[in-house]
This record gives structure tokens, sequence and C-alpha cells, in this order.
């Protein structure tokens, strides 16, 4: 339970009065006594909208700003219960799976809750899936239903709907997301929908309902640990991996995030992140609900759109990976743009260095990060607040061991148990603990006993260590264990190499990787991005390096193009696979010289 797991009495009585109940509406007593605070321990996710809605029915939850469409907090619980109640006439109900391909709009987020009402488990897929992607994905948790988007300026959608219908047999239910469809826009086989949220048939559902109370009895099956949510991973190695969260995964990292950034109801967040990624939906969009704010969507990414609505709804807070970030700053107006209304701003998914803080500590007054993946449902740790740039650079936050402990550990044993906590200062891998660790991989039980092991412990596959800052324990990352460089007899972390060659003057931006060397074992390989207007030379990068051990030393530089982004994940990281991929197509021309295997190295 995730009262039990809080350690809250309150919660306790919360949870056991709400799953209880089996009451439509919160009970006015209860309101009373239990809600008399600003923030409230519940057990559900959907009981934070019914919260809101209750306090602040006609507060703004969210609103898109491509075209001002505002959904308040009243709007919001009464729209969940239209959805949720089609959903049930549509045959699906408690552990059914839906899947998604769209854009971020409210309608998206709605149909998320309403699945969470009756205990049907969406999965929001990447738009930038093709269709043999979409088939492969989906034939991991069969859905019952796929909603999907029309034709679009950039992609035709029409196409993945269609190999959906022609290959996935399980599919029972394909919704085109093609408002006042013309005839011929909505594919053989699927209806729109505005014909399934059809106003005369939604209307007959919520009288029908109200004689027969099935929502109300479905809704009270649900609990913390029912599951809700399955995001994809899209790490850099192998398929995506359908990860399953519960209402518990997903609130305990809102309260940590809200510690972390101790914003108020009065928060105004941008979300530019896709729905398909823990960052927009579990972090952004939940902990912004989850503390009564309003949530600013944009459809999809877009830098001047970012700017224009910073200024235009007031943000007072923004959450980005750097890679944003830059774009941000290198927008030719990006000095006309009124930014002020910017009072917190948090940065995630890779590191940054000394100058990448400062540019930051512009944009707002305060500013932080943290650690976290698909499997948490997000951060696990996050920055004090009041540090230094000099103190944060570097460091990934605080565990909030109240909530969620985060512990260094050895490798997992081969008997499933998990190894030693190891002390503060040794590098080990980062582990998460109950209640924040996801339920598991949807129908992968072998994968998921790589990733948590019999006691509940998430190993995470980053190392790194604690190290005791005086008030308190800051966690660093050394890089990924699959990403460990084997050098010279040596274990070399590529996030310090890169760190160390970011500091250099007129480098943006440097990313190591390990390639096979017949001396070495593995060779260090650095890509390096200058700072728009300077000139670097792979010389001087390499000249600058001698300022490191020399086991760390790249044995090759390529200068990366300062106007082209690095390659990218789905989930907005670097790529390090096609990095790699990159590094060996260069490497084949140095060995046809008899450069790359060399002791000195940069042939």
């Amino acid at each position: 339970m995730y009262a039990t797991s809080m350690g809250d009495e309150l919660l306790a009585a919360v949870a056991s009065l709400l799953i209880k109940a089996r009451r439509y509406k919160l009970p006015e007593q209860f309101m009373k006594e239990y809600m008399k605070d600003v923030m409230v321990k519940l057990p559900l996710l959907n009981n934070y909208v019914e919260y809101w809605a209750q306090k602040a029915p006609d507060k703004e939850a969210m609103i898109q700003h491509e075209d001002g469409k505002v959904v308040t907090y009243g709007k919001f619980k009464t729209l969940i219960d239209f959805f949720a109640l089609k959903l049930l006439d549509m045959g699906i109900g408690k552990g059914d799976r839906v899947a998604t391909q769209l854009v971020l709009i409210p309608e998206h987020i709605i149909f998320m809750y309403a699945c969470f009402k009756i205990g049907a488990i969406i999965a929001p897929l990447d738009l930038r899936l093709k269709e043999d992607e979409v088939v492969r994905d989906l034939g991991k948790i069969k859905p019952k239903a796929f909603f999907f988007l029309g034709k679009t300026p950039v992609i035709d959608f029409t196409k993945i709907g269609e190999a959906v219908r022609d290959r996935c047999p399980y599919v029972e239910h394909l919704v085109q997301f093609t408002s006042d469809p013309k005839p011929g826009d909505i594919i053989p086989g699927a209806i729109s929908i505005t014909e399934l949220m059809n106003k005369g048939r939604l209307l007959w559902l919520k009288i029908k309902n109200v004689f027969t109370r099935k929502l109300e009895r479905v809704y009270a099956e649900i609990g913390p640990r029912t599951p809700a949510l399955i995001i994809y991973t899209t790490g850099t190695t192998g398929e995506p991996k359908p990860a399953v969260l519960c209402h518990e995964n997903i609130l305990v990292q809102n309260e940590l995030l809200s510690r972390g950034t101790n914003l108020s109801s009065d928060m105004r967040v941008l979300i530019n992140l896709p729905p398909s990624h823990v960052g927009c939906v579990t972090e952004l969009f939940m902990t912004t609900t989850y503390r009564g704010g309003t949530s600013v969507f944009l459809r999809v990414f877009d830098v001047a759109l970012t700017l224009e609505a910073i200024e235009k709804w007031s943000i007072n807070a923004l959450g980005q990976i750097p890679t944003q970030f830059r774009m941000l700053w290198a927008h030719k107006n990006y000095a006309k743009y009124n930014l002020g209304s910017l009072k917190f701003v948090a940065y995630a998914g890779s590191a940054v260095d000394v100058e990448f803080l400062k540019k930051l500590s512009k944009m707002a007054p305060r500013f932080g990060t943290g650690i976290g993946m698909t499997e948490n449902a997000g951060f696990a740790t996050f920055t004090p607040e009041g540090i230094s740039i000099e103190e944060m650079v570097g460091q990934v936050g605080q565990a909030y061991p109240d909530l969620a402990p985060v512990t260094i550990r050895s490798p997992m044993k081969e008997d499933g148990l998990a190894g030693e906590e190891l002390p503060v200062g040794e590098v080990g891998e980062i582990c998460y603990h109950p209640p924040i660790v996801f339920l598991g991989y949807f129908n992968q039980p072998e994968e998921t006993s790589k990733a948590i092991s019999k006691e509940g412990i998430l190993y995470t596959g980053d190392l790194g260590y604690f190290k005791e800052m005086g008030s308190y324990r800051a966690l660093y990352l050394s890089g990924r264990r699959k990403f460990v460089i084997k050098q010279k007899g040596y274990n070399v972390f590529p996030d310090e190499i890169e760190s160390f060659i970011a500091s250099m003057e007129g480098v943006d931006v440097a990313e190591v990787v390990g390639m096979p060397h017949r001396v070495f074992d593995e060779g260090i390989f650095a890509f390096v991005r200058p700072v728009a207007g300077i000139s670097l030379t792979p010389e001087t990068v390499m000249d600058y390096c001698k300022s490191i051990a020399a086991y760390k030393r790249p044995q090759y530089v390529e200068i990366w193009p300062a106007d082209k982004l690095l390659p990218l994940t789905r989930s907005t990281k670097v790529d390090k696979l096609a990095l790699k991929e990159l590094a060996t197509e260069i490497i084949k021309g140095l060995r046809e010289k008899g450069k790359w295997d060399s002791v000195t190295g940069q042939g």
C-alpha cells in the first residue's frame, strides 16, 4: 500500500476510506476532515484530480498553447468519467491494454486517467515509430484498442493504422483522431474519435450509470498497486521493453519531485516533451496535477513555440533536457522574448558543465536536476535548493530515504539477491528501492528478474557513488555499466572524460565511447562539438587532455559540426550506439592507414 510505504498514518486512513467507500463522489465529511491541508496523501492518481476539482473546480488544469483551449479541474474530472464510461461500453476493463500514438493534447491525458479509473493499462507510443516498430511494440502487450492520428503535414499516420488493422488481430478497436472527418478520411475498419464520443451515446451511458453504478463499482476495485501505465524503455541497447508502472510508483515520484522543486499550487508548467516519455507524463504533468498547478501543452516540441508559450502564459516552471535548453539559447530571437515569469528550471538526461549552469541561472533564479529512469516513473533524486553552481556540477542530487531509498551496491548475485551495499565514496551500481520501483516488464519475467532483485531492489545499470556534503549526501554519476571503457587494465568512466573535455574553453558538448583497440583492448573515441563560431582542432583537444591520467585520454578526437545535433535516442538522450557506429566507420579508415591501433593515438 502507498500509505504503508510512505509511513503515513493519515494516508492509511485516507486509502482505507477511499477503497472501501465505493462512492462516486468523495464523502462530504471526508472532505471536511481530511482535506484541510494543501497536500493530503491520497492513494490513486485520479484522487488528485477529484481533490482539486472539489477544492478549485474553475482552476485551469490544462491549456493547449496552439489553440488556447482550456480544461479546468472540474471539467477534467467530468470528462474522465465520460471517457471511462465509453471505454467500459467498448468492453475494455481492468487489466486490458489500450495503446495510443497521439500528440500531447488534453484529450490524450483525459483518456489516460479514464483508463486509470477502470483499471485498464494505457501505453502511449512514440510518434516517430514507423509501421513495423508499432506492430512490434503492440505485439508485446496485445492491446484491445489503438488510438492514432490521421494524415498530418509531417506524417501520414493512417499508414500505421492500416498496418495495425492488417497485422494485429488482437486489436478490436481502431480509433482515428481526425476531428470532423470528410468522406474517405477515416481508414476502413476504424471509427473517428468524433463518432466514438457521440454525445447522445455518452449521455445515455451517464444516465444508465446512475442506476447501475458500474463505474463506481469498477473504480472501487482499483488500488495503489494496480497497473496503470506502460512506458516503453528507450535505452541504447536492444529492443524497447514495456515497463509497467502503478499508481504508487508514480505518486511517490510526484512527492519526491515536489520536494525537490519546492513548487506550490500556483505552478504553471510548460510541457513540450512527448507523452510516450516519463518526462512528460509522470514527471511534469502528474506532478503538476499532484500539486494542483496548471500544465500548458505543446503538441510537439518547437523552439519558437516554447519561447512564445513561456511569455504568453507566464510560465514559472520549465523542465527540459540539456539539448532543448541549448536550442532555446541558440534561437536568433531568444533575447527578444520576455521569460521573466520563470521561477524554476530543471534539466535531466545528460551531464552538463559550469558554463551550461551559468546560462541556466540567467533563465530563472532557481534551478536543479536529478536522476531516474522509466522504471521508477521518473526522478529518484534531486539537488538541494540553494547550492552553488560549482557544487551542483557533476552531481545528480540527494535521495529521500523516507520516500524511496537509493543505495550503491555490488552486482546482483547469481541467485537473484541484491549485492552488498557499498560504503560512501565507493563506485558501484545505483539501486532504487520500493515503493518507487516499477512492477516489471509486461510479460517479460526474465528481463524483469535481471532488473529487480528478489528483495524488490531495482538495478539501474548506472554506476555512481555518494559523497558527504556536510548537510546532505550527494549522488555522483560515473556512467552506464554497459558503457564503461576497459583500457590498460583500468575501468574508465565516459562521464568523467566528457565532463573534463566539456570544461575546455570553446567546447559545447563532448561524448565519449569505447571502441575495440588491438593494443589497449578498448580505445577512447571522443566526439567534440565546439561552441558556434569557435574553431577547434583534434590536436588542441588532445593537448588539453594531457592534464588527466594517461589511461583516460582519448586515442582519437572527432570534431562534430557546431550547427549539427548529436544523434539522439527516442527519449532524447545522446545515442551512444549511433556514435559507436559512426566511430566504427572512421576507425576503418584509420586502420587502413595503420593509425588507430597505435600506442600514441590520434593518427
